[in-house]
């Protein structure tokens, strides 16, 4: 008759490699960091910022503001108002700006189709380290009602480094332009 051979070893180094797989799949996974428009993420010390100086409104204190919204329903109950005029347009662009170690952003604002009180148009361009990587247009069409959390921008393939994000609101030879913007989200 046989006797079953002992197999001592082979059980811990399997539960070895197994322990080792699970380690390495742990510190590969990705962490979602969050960077409000106001209060940034002061875990990470991240903050966005706003140009030219003036040109960009907490909204929730804006009395100037024509967008008014439900402060429950927006991140933080902060979000950052401004409006690119193409009659008067501003002389440097209207940019929100981030620097963040990742491989993948997200940007998140609130918008709305109303033709007036706001005037919602969408007309943003991102660029990703200076190189123009999307845009976001939503034209008016008289719906007045805000969708918060809009996903206007998603990058979920960048090389992974250090990178400097920037949204600009309007163009030059576009009309006038309203970006409510509220977080972004980074891997």
């Amino acid at each position: 008759m046989l006797q079953p051979q002992s197999r001592g070893p082979l059980p811990f180094a399997t539960l070895f490699i197994t322990l080792l797989f699970v380690a390495i799949a742990s510190a590969a996974s990705l962490v979602n960091i969050t960077v409000d428009d106001t209060f940034g993420n002061p875990q990470e010390n991240l903050q966005i910022t706003y140009q030219p100086a003036g040109a960009w409104s907490p909204g929730e204190d804006c009395t100037s503001c024509a967008a008014h919204l439900d402060t429950t329903q927006v991140h933080n109950g902060t979000w950052h108002d401004t409006t690119y005029l193409a009659d008067n347009p501003p002389s440097s662009p209207l940019t929100a700006t981030l620097t963040f170690d990742g491989v993948a952003i997200y940007v998140y604002c609130i918008v709305t189709r109303a033709s007036t009180n706001p005037f919602g148009n969408s007309d943003m361009t991102f660029y990703l380290d200076d190189v123009e990587v999307g845009r976001f247009l939503l034209p008016p069409n008289g719906d007045p009602t805000y969708r918060y959390s809009y996903p206007v921008y998603a990058n979920a393939s960048i090389p992974s480094g250090q990178h400097t994000f920037m949204l600009v609101n309007g163009r030059s030879d576009g009309q006038t332009a309203l970006a409510l913007l509220d977080y972004i989200v980074f891997s």
